[in-house]
């Protein structure tokens, strides 16, 4: 068991280091991940700094103008991971590397079986953000038009709580699981509930490394963010005024710190996907063959840097 669980880290460990070597050759990647926050956090800015919620003349529509919102959120991830995963398809089976290509594959082919796991994705953010509106004790959200205010709501800055950091982490995880779905639909052309069952089949094989890279990559997450939240504390708890300047390249800041988070699930998802994918040809040689299953570290891992083709 231990040895299993030190090949485990092991295993993360080197598919986290990937994915910055990655990140460092193929820059490009994270293009479409920071377009999709730039949407993001124009729909967040507007709808809570700039709507007339007071027109809204019903509780019910107010909750359905919600939901879409976060739907919307949803589908520009979604369409993003997808366009990066096509990406990565063309690296991965030796083919010129074309955005448009990619563009093309999406709307083709990937959006309609990913419509329904975007659907659910919303239902499931809706329910853990109402949930949260109702235990938060802080029920005022009548916040200050500024850039400093913006900067906080686009960080999700707030005093810790346990509650909040359980809603996080949940959010987190099913991005997560939903980022782990979307390479069969991208790669392997399944159908909706077949992608799904391959996802879950995929994180259940290789459960160890899914929560330790979960938990690895929220640990990262907390020093991306760090820069952000001592400007926060210098502004609320030692007083300093900065300038509207500097909250907008706080902003900026936040953006592509969301962006190199987001990434940072999508590509740790995408690669320990492609090595099950990897692991399960080896393992069906192995039963034909009548010899032992290998363990994943004992199949070599994909490596989106060494010219070698794992998607053909």
């Amino acid at each position: 068991m231990k040895q299993n669980f030190l090949s485990s880290i092991d295993n993360t460990f080197k598919i986290l280091v990937d994915t910055i070597s990655i990140l460092i050759k193929y820059p490009t990647l994270l293009v479409p991940m920071f377009i999709s926050w730039i949407v993001y956090a124009s729909l967040v800015i507007y709808f809570y700094y700039y709507f007339n919620w007071e027109s809204v003349q019903s509780l019910s529509a107010g909750l359905w103008i919600f939901f879409l919102i976060i739907f919307v959120c949803c589908f520009i991830f979604s369409f993003s991971a997808l366009v990066v995963l096509e990406i990565i398809q063309q690296i991965e089976t030796g083919s010129k590397l074309s955005f448009f290509k990619a563009l093309d594959e999406v709307i083709r082919k990937d959006l309609l079986k990913a419509f329904p796991i975007m659907l659910v994705w919303a239902v499931i953010w809706f329910t853990l953000e109402v949930l949260e509106m109702i235990l938060r004790k802080d029920k005022n959200n009548t916040s200050e038009n500024s850039y400093e205010n913006m900067a906080k709501t686009l960080s999700g800055y707030e005093s810790f709580s346990i509650a909040g950091l359980t809603f996080d982490l949940i959010r987190s995880g099913v991005r997560l699981i939903v980022f782990f779905i979307y390479p069969a639909i991208a790669w392997e052309d399944l159908s909706t509930m077949r992608a799904v069952k391959k996802g879950f089949k995929s994180i259940k094989n290789n459960v160890s490394e899914f929560i330790i890279g979960f938990l690895s990559i929220e640990a990262i997450a907390v020093f991306i963010f760090l820069p952000a939240g001592i400007m926060f504390y210098l502004a609320d708890e030692v007083g300093i005024v900065f300038s509207d300047t500097t909250w907008m390249l706080v902003i900026l800041y936040i953006g592509i710190a969301t962006s190199l988070y987001l990434f940072l699930q999508q590509i740790f998802a995408a690669l320990l996907y492609l090595w099950n994918m990897k692991w399960e040809r080896e393992a069906l040689k192995a039963v034909k063959n009548n010899m032992p299953i290998p363990r994943l570290s004992e199949v070599k891992k994909p490596d989106l840097l060494d010219n070698i083709p794992d998607l053909m």
